[in-house]
């Protein structure tokens, strides 16, 4: 069907290899999917007047085919009454609305399979807009993160990022000469206990067992 002949291009062409060539895919994404809506809306209303006309030639055939009955009715009553004048021309109505009946008939046939392919291109439609609804939220997703690591990469580029990471690995062997210094001042700075000291400690204790041994006795 004509109003379909630029979907059906969209839908073949490769997606991916389309917003790759402009400025901004998002956007382009999101004016096809537009298009693809519009396509869809003409659609339905497409199958609104497809319905519509069906409906009227049901309407035709069923009127039609309640005359065909009325004339052959009439017919039959005018041939038993002997009225052949008119019973042959209740046939000819009977003839000629006949005609119409097939002829209506045939073009409503015509009316429900295009009504029924319509259906069917709209079902089509509305699955491949969805399919592209769900690749612009993973084109979204995607260009979300390429966005950030352009951030990323501008605040903090890769030279100043090695830069940065050697004065943190200067800083901290710094600070771990710092520490190694605080140790050694701490180790140097404690009292030391001399000889004289324990002996005279160990003298003292054992008079105080002694003394606790007599106490004892």
């Amino acid at each position: 069907m004509g109003i379909f002949s630029r979907m059906k291009d969209i839908a073949i062409a490769d997606v991916n290899r389309v917003l790759d060539r402009i400025e901004d895919p998002i956007s382009m994404a999101r004016h096809y999917i537009r298009q693809f809506e519009e396509q869809i809306d003409r659609a339905r209303g497409a199958l609104a007047t497809q319905l519509a006309a069906e409906q009227q030639y049901d309407l035709l055939v069923a009127q039609t085919g309640q005359l065909v009955d009325k004339r052959a009715r009439q017919a039959e009553l005018a041939v038993d009454r002997g009225q052949d004048d008119i019973a042959a021309l209740a046939l000819q109505e009977k003839l000629h609305h006949g005609k119409l009946l097939q002829t209506y008939l045939e073009q409503r046939d015509v009316i429900r399979n295009q009504t029924a392919n319509l259906r069917r291109e709209i079902e089509r439609l509305q699955e491949l807009h969805r399919e592209l609804n769900n690749k612009l939220s993973f084109l979204m997703a995607r260009a979300n993160a390429a966005a950030a690591i352009r951030e990323t990469v501008k605040a903090v580029p890769y030279g100043d990022a090695d830069k940065i990471s050697r004065e943190f690995g200067r800083i901290e062997q710094k600070v771990m000469r710092w520490e190694a210094g605080a140790e050694a001042h701490l180790s140097t700075g404690r009292p030391s206990v001399n000889l004289a000291e324990w002996s005279e400690r160990d003298e003292i204790q054992s008079e105080l067992e002694k003394l606790k041994a007599a106490r004892q006795a």
